[in-house]
């Protein structure tokens, strides 16, 4: 099931993180406006549809040409920049990587099959060669009793069939509620941890702790849910932030985010740990866009007038697993306080975001400068507000 898990039938593992890796790979070659790079990407697209109908050799080997055709098309045009070629490539190999790991994934899966009809099999076997053995003791006995007898023994050979078949499917019940309760706790230990920090705490890691040279972060805080809470009972209130954190949850496994905690109110989440990535940055900001989303949809529903406010910076951290009951994954350093900062000092219904995340964005997102602000602890800061994505010129031209 573990393995079931990661190849990610549940559409957060690998096939999951290959299509994102394959619609930000399309992305990136609109930009060249080349049909060859486009139809190369649907090649691929096709190759590993037949991979995943006939997972043999052939398939395979197709889907690896087909990538390394598209990789010397991005190589050898000129449509895109230097930077635009760099991600691109980039996306390519996340792509080519997860590719790789799926067909590892779908062999240990073959095998483990295999395996378990080889056991079953073998089980099988030794229950019919006691049946045998009762059936020769039993003709044994037939022929030195009377009729009265051999009803007799012919009745307990059946029953100890009937005993052993008993005693067989429950096994195999108790081996499926095992396996059941071990999924089970697998997936609440998931929503406490990281997945690659889950496992490493399974291998009795005893000191988790690790250093990310530049991650961005994001608080957001809402903002009139005060003055809501004084108009509803508690068990409303909680209702309510929950359908609205319910949905900030389901933004962070759209961008392949990190949810770090809430507090009260406020909600704070990650990108670029505890798996590295280089867009760390663009997919926060689209998270804070699409926060804003999710407060306007919430007040829609419910005649409300909630606003986010939302801060985000970028820099290094230290992030780890503290306390051995009720633990928790959590950050340190002073990225992390700063776009705190950028929260509390923010303005409701705006994002604001500090100039090291204004150079990671300026050039695909609509940024204002706020100019500068004072901040507790900081001093002066020169701060800027998240408008929108820029739309691209090639989109513009389509109109």
């Amino acid at each position: 099931m573990q393995l079931v898990g990661d190849l990610g039938m549940d559409g957060t593992g690998a096939i999951a993180k290959m299509k994102q890796s394959s619609n930000r790979l399309q992305d990136m070659l609109s930009l060249a406006d080349r049909p060859e790079l486009m139809a190369g990407h649907s090649q691929i697209l096709a190759a590993e549809g037949e991979y995943r109908l006939q997972p043999d050799s052939l398939s395979l080997e197709k889907l690896l040409e087909t990538i390394e055709a598209l990789r010397q098309g991005i190589v050898n045009t000129t449509e895109l920049d230097e930077e635009q070629q760099k991600k691109a490539l980039g996306y390519l190999r996340d792509y080519e990587l997860l590719a790789d790991n799926i067909v590892n994934l779908d062999t240990k899966i073959g095998s483990q099959i295999e395996g378990f009809e080889e056991q079953v099999a073998s089980f099988s076997h030794k229950l019919i060669e006691l049946a045998n053995d009762e059936v020769q003791q039993a003709r044994a006995r037939i022929d030195a009793t009377s009729e009265w007898a051999t009803i007799l023994l012919m009745s307990a050979l059946v029953l100890a069939l009937a005993l052993a078949a008993a005693i067989a499917n429950r096994f195999l019940w108790a081996l499926g509620e095992l396996a059941a309760e071990q999924e089970k706790s697998e997936r609440l230990l998931l929503n406490i941890l990281p997945k690659v920090i889950a496992d490493r705490l399974k291998q009795n890691e005893k000191t988790i702790a690790d250093s990310f040279p530049e991650v961005t972060v994001l608080f957001a805080d809402i903002a009139g849910f005060t003055q809501l809470s004084a108009r509803v009972s508690p068990q409303e209130l909680v209702q309510l932030l929950n359908e609205i954190f319910s949905g900030f949850d389901f933004l962070v496994e759209q961008h392949s985010l990190e949810k770090i905690k809430t507090i009260g109110d406020a909600y704070m989440v990650v990108g670029g740990l505890p798996m590295p990535r280089s867009d760390h940055a663009e997919a926060i900001a689209d998270m804070a866009l699409d926060m804003q989303e999710e407060v306007d949809r919430f007040n829609a529903k419910h005649n409300a007038s909630l606003s986010i406010r939302i801060g985000i910076n970028t820099g290094p951290v230290v992030a780890g697993v503290i306390g051995t009951k009720k633990f928790i994954y959590d950050l340190w350093g002073d990225a992390v306080n700063t776009a705190s900062r950028m929260e509390s000092h923010g303005i409701p219904g705006y994002i604001q975001l500090t100039s090291s995340t204004y150079e990671l964005l300026r050039d695909r997102y609509l940024l204002e400068d706020r100019g500068t602000i004072e901040v507790k602890g900081k001093g002066e800061m020169n701060t800027y507000l998240l408008k929108g994505k820029k739309v691209p010129l090639l989109a513009i031209g389509d109109r």
